[in-house]
């Protein structure tokens, strides 16, 4: 065959792939379009009837309404795609009257068994619409997860658990960080405490049982979450870590703990600590926790710590005194004229006071 024949037959060849890819691409643009269009159509019809049931469900007169919802089969979308949208910004009544169309549609248990799905992406899907839905029913299953193989389900399932509450919820969270499976399936601790913090004071009991949770990391969570959340029956428990503990983030989250709560039946281990402690961020703390309770009785101590060796010590030292009105400046001014033993941290904080306050430090800084 001649030269000239064979880059015919390539051109015309190229000329037909080039047309055939534009045909195609035209043709799944065209069609994206149209399932597009549809889309918004049934949003257009979904969405007033749900507004119209939120707004009527109250009156009584909204059953038509719930079984449209109830036995709504859209085409490019769905009730909950347009719920997973909206759960979140609900409270109260209204969410409730929406998970419970979603439990008659079957929803709710269909996420469930979506959770022992082969697919990363179902599990996730599952586990997110348990969690926005706040179901109990769907703990053991978000539990479940959290030593899941794929990290982004296992975040889910911190998620999720945090949204659902209860102190079931909690508990599987701290138990899990605390087993065998939370070392294989690892999970970062700032998720799992926003989660716990989201829970509040429904996870009281796992939290307080965590203080003498195996793992480091737990009790560690397990100090500064009682401490946020304000729980005072952890007092006992947490004392005991700040003294006891060998991990230096479990002393000083007891510490921080104990400095929220702010007991004056604190004191007396606190003052201990100042005596046998020996890491300077605990110390720092334990100062920080005796000017929040502002006994007179520990004006002494806090005097000593002033001249603590490391400056992180003597500022917060210093820092403790400010709370006790003019018994604590007037010491502070005292303290301020040495060249050593915490002068410096005194002519400081008195002069963080005096522009605190918009007032003269009375003393030659």
């Amino acid at each position: 065959m001649r030269t000239e024949a064979i880059l015919l037959i390539a051109a015309t060849l190229n000329l037909a792939v080039i047309i055939v890819l534009s045909l195609s691409t035209a043709l799944l643009k065209a069609r994206r379009e149209r399932r597009a269009r549809r889309h918004e159509e049934e949003l257009a019809l979904l969405r007033p009837v749900m507004m119209r049931y939120l707004a009527t469900w109250e009156d009584g007169d909204a059953h038509d309404l719930a079984d449209m919802l109830i036995g709504y089969r859209g085409v490019t979308t769905s009730f909950e795609e347009l719920v997973a949208g909206l759960l979140p910004k609900l409270r109260g009544a209204d969410r409730s009257m929406l998970v419970d169309i979603l439990r008659r549609r079957g929803t709710i248990e269909e996420a469930r068994q979506g959770t022992a799905s082969r697919r990363p992406v179902r599990r996730y899907r599952a586990v997110e619409l348990l969690g926005a839905a706040g179901v109990s029913e769907g703990i053991p299953e978000a539990a479940k997860l959290l030593g899941d193989r794929n990290t982004d389900v296992r975040l889910a399932a911190v998620r999720a658990l945090g949204r659902i509450g209860t102190g079931e919820a909690g508990a599987a969270l701290l138990e899990h960080l605390d087993s065998e499976e939370g070392v294989k399936h690892p999970i970062p601790p700032h998720p799992v405490t926003m989660a716990l913090l989201r829970i509040g004071t429904d996870a009281t009991e796992p939290l307080i049982r965590a203080l003498e949770a195996e793992s480091v990391e737990v009790r560690t969570i397990a100090t500064e979450v009682l401490g946020v959340l304000g729980v005072y029956p952890a007092v006992a428990g947490l004392q005991t870590r700040m003294r006891v503990d060998p991990s230096l983030s479990v002393r000083l989250g007891a510490t921080h703990a104990l400095g929220r709560l702010s007991m004056p039946g604190s004191v007396d281990d606190l003052t201990a600590m100042l005596r046998t402690e020996e890491d300077t961020e605990v110390l720092a703390a334990v100062c920080t926790a005796l000017g929040r309770i502002a006994d007179p009785a520990t004006v002494p101590e806090l005097e000593q710590a002033v001249a603590h060796p490391h400056p992180t010590v003597r500022v917060a030292a210093a820092m403790a005194l400010v709370p006790f009105g003019e018994t604590g400046l007037d010491r502070l001014r005292e303290i301020a004229q040495r060249d050593a033993e915490g002068g410096d941290a005194a002519r400081e904080v008195l002069a963080r006071n005096s522009i605190a306050t918009d007032t003269t430090p009375l003393i030659s800084l």
